[in-house]
Formats: structure tokens, sequence, C-alpha cells
């Protein structure tokens, strides 16, 4: 969970999120990213978070 409104911890979510992705063991295993706090002003949304975290769909 990603909490979409405070950007200073993006980059955080981002590098633990690579992080585990980049583990032989969890290859090929579905994960899945939420954006918490999207109603608050001046969060991400979907897309902006999915640009932000380097996210491949």
């Amino acid at each position: 969970m990603v909490d979409a409104a405070d950007h200073s911890k993006i980059e955080a979510s981002k590098t633990e999120l690579h992080g585990l992705l980049s583990k032989p063991q969890l290859e090929g295993i579905p994960v899945l990213v939420l954006g918490n706090k999207k109603d608050l002003p001046g969060a991400l949304d979907e897309k902006q978070l999915i640009d932000e975290m380097y996210v491949n769909l």
C-alpha cells in the first residue's frame, strides 16, 4: 500500500517494491499495489502513481 498523498515517501516505496520484485522466489507471483489517501488534495491519481512507481502493467 502506497500513501498517494505523501510525495516524500514515494521514492522509498518504489525502492522497496522493486527490491521485492527482484527476488527470484517472488518471480511470477502477482503483486497488488494500492494507492491510499487518494481523496486528499495533491494525492497522485492512478496514472501518476503508476508512472512514479515505474510499474509496468
